[in-house]
């Protein structure tokens, strides 16, 4: 029995009171109690929000050292000084040698005006063999101007981009060359030479103005994403070739600081010119190369 009495009574509410009951509900709820949990909520949301805004930002800035950054290319890296202390011989009592040394180019690749976004095969003389794929080091120096007697180079507006890397110490002065030995000429008549073609030159039309440009690019290019759209930009003409047959052609010496590279475009100015070669390094050299002298 003394359990039940000490069960709570409830108010049973009349009929007037029936449609006005959530008013009694709420004069029975004591504001004292109400307007507190209201202040706390927001300051607890307030609180919430900056400690997420500010744990956000720390992320932030605690992540993007690694999510901005990016590895340098190879090529961009500064290279290691290979003649320490060189620079400190008295070459009065010690004469530098009076040698000359034949620089190649390290990438050599074809753009056309005529097709600005066209971009020309890497390596094209690569042959698979029973043990791989070779690939020829020898590379194509091509240049022509719309007319042509080929069907394959007509309105064509062919240049070739050269890049080379100035090599050893004291070898700062540079030219040019242009060597196209009788041996190595090609004889379009015959059908038989064109397998054979590993080391040959060809002329066509008015090649008396071969034109060579230097770029601004100081770094390697990759010939895989190179057209006359994404090339470098000019930055000055340095020399003109009178080109003829059975003959080595120079260009005025330049400065070509060691370990730089050097980016030039060869293209022709003649309408109907056509200056085809393929580059060779065993001697006699044929084709477009440095040649480098002491600068001591």
């Amino acid at each position: 029995m003394q359990f039940f009495r000490k069960r709570s009574h409830h108010v049973i509410l009349s009929d007037s009171d029936l449609g006005d009951e959530e008013g009694l509900l709420q004069k029975s709820a004591p504001e004292s109690y109400a307007a507190p949990m209201s202040r706390l909520s927001k300051i607890a949301t307030f609180l919430a929000v900056i400690c997420t805004t500010f744990n956000l930002v720390y992320l932030a800035y605690m992540a993007a050292p690694y999510l901005l950054h990016r590895e340098p290319e190879l090529a961009t890296l500064p290279r290691p000084n290979q003649f320490i202390g060189l620079e400190r011989i008295n070459y009065t009592k010690h004469p530098f040698p009076n040698v000359k040394m034949a620089t190649f180019a390290g990438v050599i690749a074809q753009i056309d005006r005529s097709q600005p976004k066209y971009v020309y095969p890497v390596d094209p003389r690569r042959r698979s063999t029973y043990f791989g794929t070779v690939s020829p080091e020898d590379r194509n120096v091509l240049a022509t101007n719309q007319a042509s007697s080929s069907f394959i180079f007509r309105n064509k507006l062919i240049s070739t981009v050269l890049q080379f890397r100035a090599r050893d110490f004291g070898m700062e002065w540079c030219t040019l060359k242009l060597a196209l030995p009788a041996s190595a000429q090609y004889d379009p008549t015959d059908p038989n030479n064109e397998e054979e073609r590993e080391r040959n030159w060809l002329l066509e039309g008015d090649t008396s103005d071969l034109e060579v440009w230097e770029l601004e690019s100081s770094q390697w290019l990759d010939p895989r994403y190179l057209s006359y759209n994404t090339r470098p930009r000019r930055r000055g003409h340095l020399f003109s070739f009178r080109v003829r047959g059975n003959s080595t052609h120079v260009s005025r010496e330049v400065r070509c600081p060691s370990d730089k590279i050097a980016t030039f475009e060869v293209f022709c100015v003649s309408p109907g010119c056509r200056v085809d070669i393929w580059q060779n390094k065993l001697q006699p050299p044929i084709g477009l190369f440095l040649e480098q002298r002491s600068s001591l």
